[in-house]
């Protein structure tokens, strides 16, 4: 996947558009179009000096003293109060920036999930929209003439993921590569745990390889001899990552989305404090039902387990409560029958046994959604979810007590 060993080839002088078949049939793609991008803006190289940035990575700078410190989360349909270590959500802190990647994470994946589902909708069933995990890398020596290279770059990668057929998703930029590997386990183990780490130490164990990882969504990737020609032409190599040699899935479902996007997003360059990753095309300004926001949150909370080493932190009340549940059971026809001449109706003739209904209490999991100590108001003020919470008054008496620290409350209870 490395584009280190990679070299400028001799400009094209012929550039001819390729046929190719499809899901959609017969399609044409003309690779002259990619290669007159790169060429045109990067030239022969040795005009231009704009490098990409080799900015650090997520964790590096400096944790702050509140970060950890318990604070009070509430079951929505309970009212039982937990608590959980206070996190910054910042890119530099040490501790918090595995939770910055976890929420950032559920943004990507809600905003991309939600756009496949809005355009499968208006043609029911199968219609062909696919996720594709993509990596761009420049050759070595690469510069543009700009103030801003990394801005000038990603306007020339989304102008030729264009002429690829490939108009909508999220970019992330990665300054460096693994001297010994570059695969998930290599940045799971090298980036910081919790403790201060120093960046000029993680420096030594990378080689500063800028490229751009692309989650796209897209029914077409133009590939294969296009992507060949690109690359003989301008030492630009664009890979799209598959299962292995004898598969051509990019990303298998909701979860492999996850998986990847928390990959991504866990060693992007940091500038100015802020994770260099965005979106591009349609995906950029849709937004997603809450609904899919919380389906997005489990798919990544579940992964994030694996791709960052953050423990499973449950976002349901975990509580164990007597339920009153609802079975369909089979019994003997005869005990039915008993009833009949009281008028609850007998099983039909020759029947062994017979299917009814029984009610009983079970011990389960509350299962609520545990929401900030800031929404407590609106659940206190609330006489009905007060009658029926078995533990309001732990909520009540912990919010007496935090009411003082909270800067903001919302007006309203969070959607369902």
């Amino acid at each position: 996947m490395s584009a280190g060993d990679s070299r400028r080839a001799p400009f094209r002088t012929e550039k001819s558009g390729i046929a190719y078949g499809s899901d959609d049939g017969s399609r044409q793609a003309n690779p002259s179009n990619a290669i007159d991008v790169f060429e045109q803006t990067n030239g022969d190289g040795d005009r231009f000096t704009d490098t990409l940035p080799a900015l650090p990575i997520p964790g590096h700078g400096t944790r702050d003293p509140e970060c950890g410190d318990d604070v009070p989360r509430f079951c929505a349909d309970c009212g039982h109060v937990s608590h959980v270590g206070s996190t910054c959500y910042s890119w530099e802190c040490p501790r918090c920036w595995k939770g910055a990647d976890r929420r950032r994470a559920k943004a990507v994946v809600s905003k991309l999930d939600a756009l496949r589902r809005a355009k499968e909708s208006k043609r029911p069933g199968w219609n062909g929209w696919k996720f594709h995990h993509l990596v761009l890398s420049p050759p070595d020596g690469f510069a543009v003439d700009s103030d801003d290279p990394l801005k000038r770059t990603l306007e020339l990668v989304k102008e030729v993921l264009g002429e690829l057929g490939v108009d909508t998703g999220a970019w992330f930029y990665h300054p460096w590569r693994g001297e010994d590997g570059d695969d998930r386990g290599f940045w799971k183990h090298l980036l910081p745990d919790g403790d201060s780490q120093d960046w000029t130490e993680t420096r030594e164990e990378l080689s500063y390889s800028p490229h751009f990882h692309v989650v796209a969504l897209s029914k077409n990737v133009d590939g294969g001899h296009v992507t060949r020609a690109v690359e003989d032409a301008t030492g630009w190599l664009i890979e799209r990552i598959t299962k292995g040699d004898d598969s051509n899935v990019s990303i298998y479902n909701e979860f492999d989305l996850a998986r990847v996007v928390t990959y991504c997003l866990s060693h992007t360059g940091v500038r100015d404090g802020s994770n260099q990753y965005g979106y591009w095309g349609e995906v950029h300004n849709f937004v997603p039902e809450p609904h899919i926001e919380r389906e997005a949150d489990a798919w990544v909370r579940s992964v994030s387990v694996n791709t960052l080493g953050l423990a499973y932190d449950s976002v349901a009340c975990t509580l164990e409560r007597d339920k009153l549940v609802t079975e369909t059971v089979e019994v003997p026809a005869e005990k039915v029958n008993l009833g009949a001449a009281h008028g609850d109706g007998a099983a039909p003739p020759g029947d062994e046994t017979v299917e009814i209904e029984e009610e009983h209490e079970v011990r389960e999991n509350c299962d609520g959604r545990l929401l900030d100590i800031k929404n407590a108001p609106a659940f206190l003020t609330d006489d009905d979810w007060m009658a029926d919470a078995e533990h309001a008054d732990d909520l009540e008496a912990t919010w007496a007590e935090w009411r003082e620290r909270i800067d903001e409350e919302p007006d309203e209870r969070p959607p369902d």
